[in-house]
């Protein structure tokens, strides 16, 4: 009986100690430490000979092999080998059971084994998944709004980011309106798109604001949700509105993301004028995207012109119209005083003064101008030429000493003036005497009414008069 409790004696000291520790992980599973430790028995150490874990999953840090030392040698510190295992969040029981072989201090075999087995404590089987980020479909923000002044921000809400490779786009619009209430057609002026994701908490979106009648709005989504123009009974934004009632405006905490606004019509009344060679105007008027009316005056003329949204009007202006002006809604637009276009040629003069005669030849300026008729006077004489497509018309006077000839063009601002010059051999020559040419040119444009007069005079002598 002795020699088997001296046998018995050392085998009980042979023991590893199992024993475990469960944590609940963020991703709703437990992880439980396992430690493996030596009874250091006599110095001896431990050798695992076999591992069996239920669950089974695996253990990081303890395999077979390892070596379990007395106390300051082996595999683990003081004699103790460490692992861990991941096991589901339901579960309620965990154990692991050790199998190992123990050896002398110089390696010899002791022919001793054990098996021993630990349950690992804090497993309730109620460890669920902490979110490290939030999805798009369940993520919630809060902005604030200032539709005014065309600024709004956007920030996710809670501690969490938005979820890697998700992204929550969000859009401010403004648009031309037709008052200060919400009313149609609208027309986007301007707008803004901002990104939330999971490196972005927080944005910030800015437009520019029309200065007349408008509206702003802060919408759930990016580009493609942009509506223009908005139309009587056609698409609206709703509960895309931020901070509606219903989704998906209502996951943004703030006041509602919409405003109406403005103090004058967004109308834009344009005149532009053509001028023709012949002094007739053609008037362009637009109004933009809204319809507009407008009032046009000027000599004889007093009129009304309506101009649909989006569309132009030409008004043709006749020679003579003087001054005109255009206004819209009391206010003036434009206003033009005809003047020669840069391309229209002019009409040109000469003159031959011979003893008896003076003959003047009016020139067309051609470049597809209309025919112009002209009235020349000499002294009391009075004769009507006209000419066209760059060709002449030509008058004769019975000459008469020092007197000058005029040449107006009925319906132009427009004179030239000649002068019938002796050939100073009118005396010497019988009454059929050479003929001696005499070119007074002379143009005068007439700038507006009253100006004044600038006459060019230019005399050729021929050389008899010289001598």
């Amino acid at each position: 009986m002795l020699a088997v409790l001296v046998v018995a004696s050392p085998a009980a000291a042979h023991r590893t100690g199992v024993s475990g520790t469960a944590v609940c992980q963020p991703d709703g599973t437990y992880e439980i430490t396992w430690q493996v430790n030596n009874g250091s028995w006599e110095n001896r150490y431990a050798q695992i000979t076999k591992l069996v874990a239920r669950p089974q999953t695996p253990i990081d840090g303890i395999k077979v092999g390892s070596a379990i030392s007395a106390d300051t040698d082996g595999d683990g510190p003081k004699g103790v080998v460490t692992g861990t295992q991941r096991v589901p969040g339901t579960t309620t029981s965990a154990t692991l059971t050790v199998s190992a072989t123990w050896f002398e201090r110089n390696g010899d075999r002791t022919g001793i084994y054990s098996t021993d087995s630990g349950r690992a404590a804090g497993l309730k089987g109620t460890c669920k998944e902490t979110p490290q980020c939030v999805g798009m479909a369940q993520a919630t923000y809060k902005h604030t709004f200032d539709g005014a002044k065309g600024r709004a921000t956007v920030e996710l809400a809670g501690d969490l980011p938005l979820c890697k490779d998700q992204k929550q786009e969000f859009l401010l619009a403004s648009y031309f309106a037709p008052s200060a209430k919400a009313s149609w057609p609208q027309y986007a002026h301007d707008h803004d798109v901002a990104v939330i994701d999971a490196r972005h908490r927080k944005v910030e979106l800015k437009v520019d604001v029309p200065k007349c009648y408008t509206q702003v709005d802060l919408v759930w989504g990016g580009k493609s949700e942009l509506i223009t123009p908005m139309v009587e009974k056609g698409k609206r934004y709703g509960d895309k509105k931020l901070g509606s009632k219903g989704k998906p405006g209502n996951r943004s905490a703030g006041p509602l993301g919409a405003y109406n606004g403005g103090a004058a019509s967004c109308a834009q009344p344009k005149a532009t004028f053509a001028p023709a060679c012949d002094g007739s105007v053609d008037v362009h008027l637009s109004g933009g995207r809204y319809p507009v009316t407008f009032r046009v005056i000027a000599t004889g003329v007093d009129r009304a012109v309506k101009v649909p949204a989006g569309k132009s009007v030409e008004l043709p202006m006749p020679a003579g119209a003087g001054q005109i002006v255009v206004a819209e809604q009391g206010k003036e637009v434009a206003r033009y005083l005809w003047s020669r276009p840069s391309t229209c040629g002019l009409p040109t003069m000469s003159t031959e003064s011979t003893c008896t005669e003076l003959k003047v030849t009016v020139t067309h300026p051609g470049q597809g101008m209309p025919p112009m008729e002209a009235v020349a006077t000499y002294g009391t004489q009075e004769e009507k030429l006209t000419a066209s497509d760059g060709g002449e018309g030509t008058v004769v006077f019975a000459s008469g000493r020092g007197r000058v000839v005029n040449v107006v063009f009925p319906g132009y601002d427009y004179k030239l003036i000649g002068e019938y010059e002796d050939p100073g051999t009118c005396d010497k020559l019988p009454t059929t005497g050479s003929m001696t040419a005499r070119v007074g040119s002379i143009g005068v444009l007439m700038i507006s009414v009253g100006a004044a007069l600038i006459v060019f005079v230019r005399r050729r002598r021929t050389s008899a008069d010289e001598l």
